[in-house]
């Protein structure tokens, strides 16, 4: 299957150019199997600065080949090695998931405070400490800022704002100093486990089977009839693959359509209990059990794109 031998590649790329953004990735020590210092990976590249996000670019890059080829792993396992498949996906998980975190926190931090902003209307409003590429952006807005708060102040409204409006802007701002205290705290912890787990002998290991994934992909004897069969009379569209994939992708968009049906619309149109909302001021980035049936929608949703993807030999 070309398509994963391509994500492969993809994740050995994203490998190198996360190693090449610099020392402090803590991917740079290691067991030297494989593609941690092999051929596939290089320890840096000479006479080349790290650009600010490099470091970040390559983590998502390699969240996101993981995540495909965990997704490909799952929708098309018949045609694959079984013992393969099943030990490759949770090892991709966990480090998808793992490299996942760190951009969890900082979405969830957004969101909160600009939550936030809206309730309570107020114009100046703590916003979440930058890190990488979003530094550039944060500075650029602060100039902005600077810049708007010199011109002179236009009128004052002509109804005052009332005690209670002045009681919530007070209480928003100490809710987002508590939020950006705590999710920050959570997100550096978050990263610091995902240094960690880069540099750790079990990505090593996963790596390692990347790397051979990128040469050639275990099918199962299935698969290897269906790759042995002799092509079809038509012409196969440039890039598509070899093997008819389309029964296993059309059961990836009938488990779809099923979950899309089975959506609980009447309790999404009402608001969340306490609960729900004491759930999402905290930093537990577990989804609340109302939310269960959405994000197997998403995860569904996902797998189909990847299936799609496969099907035309292209990126979703």
């Amino acid at each position: 299957m070309d398509y994963l031998r391509a994500q492969a590649t993809e994740f050995l790329r994203a490998l190198r150019r996360h190693r090449e953004s610099g020392p402090g990735t803590g991917t740079g020590t290691g067991t030297g199997t494989g593609t941690t210092a092999g051929a596939n990976g290089t320890s840096g590249a000479p006479g080349r600065a790290p650009q600010p996000g490099d470091d970040v670019d390559a983590a998502r890059a390699l969240r996101r080949a993981a995540r495909r080829i965990s997704g490909t792993l799952h929708t098309f396992q018949p045609l694959l090695d079984a013992a393969w498949a099943e030990e490759m996906r949770p090892e991709l998980a966990w480090l998808s998931g793992t490299l996942a975190l760190e951009h969890a926190y900082a979405s969830r931090l957004d969101r909160l405070l600009q939550a936030l902003h809206r309730l309570s209307g107020s114009t100046a409003f703590p916003a979440p400490r930058p890190t990488g590429r979003t530094a550039t952006t944060a500075t650029t807005a602060t100039t902005a800022t600077t810049t708007a708060t010199s011109v002179p102040p236009t009128a004052p409204p002509t109804h005052p704002a009332s005690a209670n409006r002045g009681n919530l802007t007070v209480g928003a701002a100490k809710a987002g100093a508590l939020l950006d205290r705590q999710l920050t705290l959570a997100r550096t912890r978050a990263h610091s486990t995902a240094l960690q787990a880069l540099g750790s002998s079990r990505f090593h290991a996963v790596a390692d089977k990347v790397a051979l994934l990128a040469s050639e992909v275990p099918l199962s004897s299935a698969g290897r009839r269906a790759a042995s069969a002799p092509a079809p009379a038509a012409p196969a569209a440039p890039g598509a693959a070899p093997v008819d994939l389309r029964p296993l992708a059309t059961a990836a968009r009938e488990r779809l359509t099923d979950a899309v049906a089975a959506l609980p619309l009447v309790t999404a149109g009402s608001p969340y209990n306490a609960e729900a909302l004491v759930h999402g001021l905290s930093p537990d980035p577990a989804p609340h059990p109302q939310d269960t049936p959405w994000h197997q929608v998403r995860l569904l949703l996902r797998l189909h794109r990847y299936a799609l993807a496969v099907l035309a030999g292209t990126d979703p």
